[in-house]
């Protein structure tokens, strides 16, 4: 009986937090991160200070808590579709089963937090950062099977995404994740590409 008690506990917690990170989010796109008080926190929630408090020491806490959170996540559906192999191909790779591009897809309201100029301090860093780990886990395979280790390509490759992320999700996602997905699944196969100055 006590661990159904608990589990029920739980999840009334991550339900509570998630409640408080939900309208914390919609707060700073409204009036910024440093104009945000715990006050507005817990009135927007429909909570009072005290249950705010048991969870979190201040606004501060509940931000690292929030970007640790879901960048961590991130991360996880990244790596998620190769669980079961160690070596990929793109060119096997379905647009639709890409959980990467689907989460931030989720997530949006989230990382629509990356474009404001005031916005969670250090969000920015640790998002690319955490982009960086991502990427710079990967090791390349070219045709001969030979292991390309170039710092350089892996940083060409990955603000490359970088890049098309940002516009993605500035443009406020209005492409679905498939798509994206799919353009950049097609510049990762493309090795030669014909062009002509204007």
């Amino acid at each position: 009986m006590s661990s159904v008690n608990e589990k029920s506990g739980d999840r009334r917690i991550r339900r509570t937090k998630r409640i408080f990170k939900t309208h914390f989010i919609s707060l700073i796109r409204e009036k910024g991160y440093k104009n945000v008080t715990v006050t507005d926190i817990v009135g927007r929630a429909d909570y009072n200070r005290s249950t705010f408090y048991l969870y979190f020491k201040d606004k501060e806490d509940l931000a690292e808590e929030l970007v640790t959170e879901v960048l961590d996540e991130l991360n996880k559906s990244f790596r998620r579709p190769f669980e079961d192999t160690m070596i990929v191909d793109y060119k096997l790779i379905l647009p639709t089963s890409n959980t990467f591009f689907q989460h931030i897809y989720e997530h949006k309201y989230f990382y629509g937090l990356l474009k404001l100029e005031d916005t969670i301090p250090g969000f920015r860093e640790k998002f690319l950062n955490k982009f960086k780990e991502i990427f710079y886990a990967i090791t390349y395979i070219n045709n001969e099977n030979k292991e390309i280790n170039l710092d350089h390509f892996n940083t060409y490759k990955m603000y490359g995404s970088y890049g098309v992320l940002l516009e993605w999700i500035e443009g406020g996602c209005i492409k679905s994740p498939e798509e994206i997905a799919e353009n950049l699944l097609e510049i990762f196969k493309t090795k030669e590409i014909l062009f002509k100055l204007k």
